[in-house]
């Protein structure tokens, strides 16, 4: 009989991961397998504790377990620790499912044909307008979209929507609990992609069986794509250095020649809008650049936490 568990992290959003949880709830289980839900609070302090505990679904058990720690990976973790499925499910607390989703993702695994499963991540239709300003456009990726996937070869997973076989634990056990929300920012589900493929196990994809992610719009202020720049300049440095190897032997220059552009582009820019329209793609980049060359100079003086492509770290985690 097979056995899944499906895990929501979820931190300070109790409305949305109620109407994800609704969500979930209409979602078909098939006759005979054994199924969980657990909701891990990473030390939220709003009402989802109370949420958790008053939704009752008829297709899932659900069970509400505490992570103190905060940092998404730390929650993502306790999740597989508390997991008792053979096949493991990770989605968001913001996200829609559609009736087959667990069966969609699971059968795969199933069959035989794959060892983890990337499934499909759209937005709402109501985001239509939004997402196609030229300020969004280009960067629909940043919110999850795995639209730049190759649906036959998907280089990575997506947090919102992904499945592995638990077998897959044996030889890459955790996320790193430095990369994510509450740490550097982003990248734990890369790297988690990265030594899965380097481990040998088979990633395919599913994105015929999408999720809705209804993120929050004020991620597309000003402030909000700013802030996503600078942490996926920050990740990137960290797996650049440490799963990478890289070396940037002009990292200070660069940093430099960084400062100086931003300060050239804002003499003339003039006063900042805060319409997040007025804001650049090259802009963008130069806040990622900057945030990338100033985290690599911090990570380049620590020795390499994994080997050359490694599965685990060759020193212990630092907590977030």
């Amino acid at each position: 009989m097979p056995s899944l568990s499906v895990i929501i992290c979820t931190r300070n959003r109790a409305e949305s991961l109620r109407q994800t949880l609704e969500s979930i709830g209409k979602v078909t289980v098939p006759q005979g397998w054994s199924s969980e839900l657990l909701v891990v609070d990473n030390g939220s302090t709003d009402h989802t504790h109370a949420v958790a505990n008053e939704i009752q679904l008829r297709n899932m058990n659900l069970r509400h377990v505490s992570e103190p720690m905060t940092g998404l990976s730390n929650a993502r973790n306790t999740g597989l620790r508390e997991a008792s499925g053979e096949i493991i499910l990770f989605t968001d607390d913001d996200v829609r499912f559609p009736w087959n989703w667990v069966e969609g993702m699971c059968r795969p695994i199933l069959d035989g044909a794959a060892d983890a499963v990337a499934g499909g991540v759209v937005f709402p239709a109501e985001y239509a307008v939004a997402l196609s300003r030229p300020a969004f456009s280009s960067r629909r990726i940043w919110f999850a979209s795995t639209e730049e996937l190759d649906p036959n070869r998907p280089a990575r997973l997506v947090g919102a929507n992904l499945a592995f076989h638990r077998r897959v634990l044996a030889r890459v056990p955790k996320f790193d609990v430095e990369l994510g929300a509450g740490a550097l920012g982003f990248g734990e589900e890369t790297l988690f992609s990265f030594q899965l493929l380097a481990a040998g196990y088979k990633l395919i994809g599913a994105f015929d069986v999408f999720v809705e992610h209804h993120f929050d719009l004020a991620r597309l202020s000003m402030e909000g794509l700013l802030d996503q720049a600078r942490k996926r300049g920050r990740s990137h440095a960290f797996i650049f250095h440490h799963w990478e190897h890289h070396k940037s032997r002009l990292v200070i220059p660069r940093l430099i020649l960084c400062h100086l552009r931003r300060v050239w582009t804002r003499c003339f820019a003039g006063r900042r809008s805060e319409n997040a329209d007025s804001i650049s793609d090259q802009a963008l980049q130069l806040e990622q650049d900057l945030a990338f060359y100033r985290e690599y100079i911090v990570q380049r003086r620590r020795g390499f936490k994994y080997s050359l492509h490694g599965l685990a770290p060759q020193v212990p985690d630092v907590e977030a």
